[in-house]
């Protein structure tokens, strides 16, 4: 082997890493992710309680007494009532633990202080938010009734005032039962939205599973396009020159000499086409040179291996044209020619490159045996032809029958593909 042929390319980057999934605020609920407001929103109405109580009955020991009774729902609230609220949604034990040791604590103190029934304002959206509706109606019915009945008993002899402390507690009991379904409500909405986010982040996930096993399927297809079209027929080249070599050596050393040149020349092009199928760039044969010329030699090569009639036209103004389309018909070309090598036993091909205003047209016509194209066949070169013309909105024309050769025409139009073949989206940045 020649020193100048290098065994292996520059090692290259092959992944990119990704980034760890960031934990999403979307998880959890609003209220959870506020919770220093609530314990704010409690903590202001039971001081506004307490500073009712004590300005409206003055300094007194039992007033003390009783703030200090109301006072024991903190450390309930940090330890029971706040890990209920901001911990986990289902811990309904928890959550009844709290709602009726406040009705412990809050009960006797709005019985001997109206005003106390302040706390309401914090007690009534906790219950709807701990609590399923039912249960927090009850709680919500024993924050009010039981402190109008203790009313009752303590004022029956003074009905102007009874009445009054009446209508307090129905209007107390209306609007904290008004507010907590306006907060039950919310909490409804933000746990199905939660549920909905739940189901989109699953959906965008097996999304992207599914999009990335689509994009390795496509990019296996290209992969196996790439090898047949290119390192495949490569081998089947030599593997024919080998064949006829043997029947050379002795006869004619001349004509030998000539196959073992044309054979280093095929390993070293399918050695660069091996690379430029690694590097992911354009074919080999289109690096220093143009279309037309590496369709000339593909049909000198053919010429040259078979001994026969290749005949190569150009025509047309040859232009400027994205690399997907020159790609495609140098692909086809070699597949056409391909075909010829091993199946046609032709004597005469015409091959001819037409560049018109649309694209370019490409014919490949033998004189071989033929084939009836609608015959299922076991090769892969034909369908993946196929497969690669239509994927930038060409055409393939082929006509063949028994005895009267072939004839393929492949049509690409510039203006319908892109501007050079380029990866699936999932697999752009898992390749570079």
């Amino acid at each position: 082997m020649p020193d100048d042929i290098p065994l292996e390319g520059p090692a290259r980057r092959m992944t990119v890493p990704s980034a760890a999934p960031q934990p999403s605020a979307r998880a959890t609920h609003a209220w959870q992710r506020n919770a220093r407001l609530w314990d704010f929103h409690f903590g202001v109405a039971l001081v506004v309680a307490e500073l009712f109580v004590a300005f409206s009955h003055g300094p007194g020991l039992w007033v003390w007494l009783m703030n200090g009774w109301l006072l024991l729902s903190v450390p309930l609230y940090v330890a029971v009532g706040r890990p209920a609220l901001h911990g986990d949604p289902e811990n309904s034990r928890r959550a009844v633990a709290f709602c009726a040791g406040m009705a412990v604590l809050y009960t006797p103190a709005a019985i001997l202080a109206q005003e106390a029934s302040v706390a309401m304002v914090a007690l009534a959206p906790l219950s709807y938010m701990l609590l399923d509706r039912l249960r927090a109606m009850a709680f919500l019915l024993v924050y009010n009734i039981a402190p109008l009945v203790g009313w009752t008993v303590l004022m029956w002899d003074d009905p102007g005032h009874l009445l009054r402390t009446v209508l307090i507690a129905v209007v107390v009991a209306g609007s904290s039962m008004a507010i907590g379904g306006w907060v039950e409500s919310i909490v409804v909405q933000s746990t199905e939205r939660a549920e909905l986010i739940r189901r989109l982040d699953e959906s965008r996930d097996e999304l992207t599973r599914l999009s990335v096993a689509h994009g390795a399927l496509l990019e296996r297809e290209r992969l196996a396009r790439e090898i047949h079209d290119t390192l495949a027929q490569g081998f089947t080249s030599l593997v024919m020159l080998c064949q006829a070599l043997e029947g050379e050596l002795e006869r004619n050393p001349e004509q030998a000499r000539r196959y073992v040149d044309l054979m280093q020349r095929t390993a070293r092009e399918n050695l660069a086409e091996s690379r430029s199928l690694v590097a992911s760039l354009t074919p080999a044969q289109l690096d220093d040179s143009s279309l037309d010329e590496a369709v000339r030699r593909l049909g000198d090569r053919l010429a040259e291996e078979l001994g026969i009639e290749v005949d190569v036209h150009v025509s047309g103004t040859p232009r400027e044209l994205p690399p997907a389309v020159e790609v495609v018909a140098l692909r086809a070309s070699q597949e056409a020619l391909s075909n010829i090598r091993k199946h046609a036993h032709a004597t005469r091909v015409e091959l001819s490159l037409a560049h018109t205003p649309q694209g370019l047209e490409l014919t490949v016509r033998d004189n071989g045996r033929g084939f009836v194209p609608t015959s299922p066949g076991k090769g892969y070169g034909l369908p993946g032809m196929r497969a690669r013309v239509s994927e930038i909105g060409g055409t393939t024309e082929l006509t063949s029958a028994p005895g009267e050769g072939t004839r393929l025409t492949v049509r690409l139009t510039a203006a319908s593909c892109p501007d050079a073949p380029a990866l699936p989206a999932p697999l752009q940045e898992t390749n570079r």
